[in-house]
C-alpha cells in the first residue's frame, strides 16, 4: 500500500475548514429554507472523519465548533464539544464497523448528520439555551439533517474520486488512510 504524504492529508484538512467556516458563515444563512441553516461544518466534520484518523477528526471538529460559536450569539463551547464528540465518534466506528460500500457509507453519513444535530438540540435544552426540546426536533433537527446529509452526498462522491486518483486504489472507503 503507498502512502501519501501528511502534508497533503493535512493540507486537506485546513484547507477544507477554512472554506467550510467561510461557507457556513456567508453562504449558509442566505440559502436558509423555512428558517432551517445547513450546518457546512457539521457536514465537512463528518466527512473529514470518514477519512482521517480520530485524533485530526476531534481537533476539527473542536476548532470549527469553536470558531462557529465566537461567530454567534450561541453559547460558547456547545457546537465545539458536539463537533468534537462527533468527529471522533465517526472516525472510530467509520474504520471498525462501517467501512463498506459506498451506500453503506452515505447511509452512515445521513446517521452521524442526524445524531451530530440531535446531540447538539440536547445539548442546547440541558443548558436551557433552547426551552423547547420537542420543537426543535421537528423544526430544526430532521431538516437541518436532511440538508446536511444533502451536502455530504454532494461532497462525498468528490473526496472519493480525488482520494482514488491521488492513491491510483479504490480501497479509499475503508478508512485505511492513516
Amino acid at each position: 500500500m503507498i502512502r501519501e504524504p501528511r502534508r497533503t492529508r493535512l493540507s486537506f484538512t485546513v484547507v477544507g475548514s477554512l472554506l467550510t467556516f467561510i461557507l457556513q458563515v456567508t453562504v449558509a444563512p442566505n440559502i436558509a429554507i423555512l428558517d432551517v441553516v445547513p450546518n457546512f461544518i457539521l457536514g465537512f466534520v463528518i466527512l473529514n472523519a470518514m477519512f482521517s484518523n480520530t485524533i485530526r477528526s476531534s481537533l476539527t471538529g473542536f476548532i470549527l465548533g469553536l470558531l462557529f460559536d465566537l461567530t454567534t450569539q450561541g453559547p460558547l463551547g456547545a457546537l465545539s464539544f458536539v463537533l468534537a464528540i462527533v468527529g471522533y465518534s465517526v472516525s472510530s466506528l467509520n474504520k471498525e464497523l462501517f467501512s463498506g460500500s459506498w451506500q453503506v457509507q452515505a447511509f452512515f453519513l445521513l446517521g452521524a448528520a442526524f445524531f451530530g444535530e440531535l446531540f447538539y438540540a440536547v445539548l442546547l435544552s440541558v443548558i436551557g439555551y433552547d426551552s423547547d426540546f420537542l420543537l426543535s426536533l421537528g423544526m430544526r433537527v430532521l431538516p437541518g439533517t436532511l440538508y446536511d446529509a444533502l451536502f455530504g452526498l454532494i461532497v462525498f462522491p468528490l473526496m472519493q474520486r480525488s482520494g482514488e486518483r491521488r492513491r491510483g486504489k479504490s480501497d479509499l472507503l475503508r478508512g485505511k488512510l492513516d
